[in-house]
């Protein structure tokens, strides 16, 4: 009877274990091509053409290809977690594991934005290329 009552009460926890949100949609997997970087001390840094060649390509297995000037740069396993959702963009942070580092991270329909929470941090805007 101890080890059914105990087995219920297992059970019990981990059915009120609160879940983390994640933001592994269909709609984030595809190619992500660089249009902006801003911040750090001297603001703006820099607007993109559509064909610049810096992309990400985020897959459903969770991994992903970091693409700059048409070369892959790193790869690796991602991982988003989302933790607040406001005027509709999913916002949190994504951690990289290969390089073993979070960023900051937000989307919202056809624009993701990695970057750092840091005041004079960087932050790029990437929007979705078929």
């Amino acid at each position: 009877m101890k080890k059914i009552l105990f087995c219920v009460a297992i059970l019990a926890c981990l059915a009120s274990c609160k879940k983390e949100k994640t933001a592994l949609s269909p709609g984030l997997f595809g190619k992500w091509e660089l249009r902006s970087k801003s911040g750090g001390f001297s603001g703006t840094v820099g607007y993109y053409p559509p064909g610049n060649g810096d992309i990400y390509q985020f897959n459903s297995d969770s991994t992903y290809s970091k693409i700059d000037s048409n070369k892959v740069t790193s790869a690796g396993k991602f991982h988003i977690k989302i933790t607040n959702i406001e005027q509709g963009y999913k916002q949190g942070n994504i951690e990289f594991v290969n390089i073993d580092y979070k960023d900051a991270f937000a989307m919202k329909k056809d624009t993701i934005y990695i970057g750092t929470s840091i005041a004079d941090g960087i932050t790029s805007v990437y929007a979705k290329i078929k």
